[in-house]
């Protein structure tokens, strides 16, 4: 079971917060792993602070696929996924895929970077101390983590940890990472000759 933590306060509720919350939840409820592909909602625009004093904003990752994934040092389940996303990461940081670990620990750097460089993690860590960028996404439990299509569109979210270099998790990075060439290389039927009618 994932940490529960409190409920954390998203402002007074809008009817496109109200639906993207009834939307997580029924995420959350349905299954374990990615899901909801056809239930897309654009991706709350952020801007953090990164762990080594850049800026981590949603923006600049137009155009790749986006691993977010909101976790804490003193979270448990989120400690035990962390090498198994580092290597997602290293997998297909290559490819079209990108990550970002938004920390919420209240004491930002000062507890997050030894950790991190404790573990040899070398994924962008993002520092959201006062959980702006967790309220905007309506996070509730940590690790939560949403995958982001490369249209800014939130394609799958995952509450509680996981075992990011299972398999089947493996193989749906892999699949949906494909590149156009790949898929070219798939047989083709061949075409009909002389204008010869289906099927040929």
């Amino acid at each position: 079971m994932p940490t529960q933590l409190n409920r954390i306060s998203i402002g007074t509720p809008s009817g496109p917060k109200i639906l993207f919350w009834i939307w997580v939840v029924g995420l959350i409820l349905a299954a374990p792993s990615f899901a909801g592909e056809d239930l897309q909602v654009n991706a709350p625009q952020f801007s953090i602070p990164s762990l080594d004093g850049h800026e981590l904003a949603l923006k600049d990752y137009q155009g790749k696929y986006l691993l977010v994934n909101f976790w804490a040092t003193w979270c448990g389940p989120c400690k035990v996924e962390m090498p198994s996303l580092e290597s997602l990461y290293r997998k297909f940081n290559k490819r079209n895929f990108a990550m970002i670990a938004v920390s919420n620990d209240i004491f930002g750097a000062q507890v997050v970077e030894p950790y991190i460089q404790a573990q040899n993690f070398t994924f962008p860590v993002g520092l959201d101390p006062k959980l702006k960028a967790s309220n905007q996404f309506g996070v509730i439990s940590l690790p939560t983590t949403f995958l982001i299509d490369p249209q800014g569109k939130i394609i799958g979210v995952l509450n509680g940890a996981e075992n990011w270099m299972a398999p089947k998790t493996l193989l749906y990075f892999d699949q949906l990472l494909a590149t156009p060439e790949k898929a070219a290389e798939a047989p083709q039927p061949s075409p009909c000759k002389n204008n010869q009618k289906s099927p040929c």
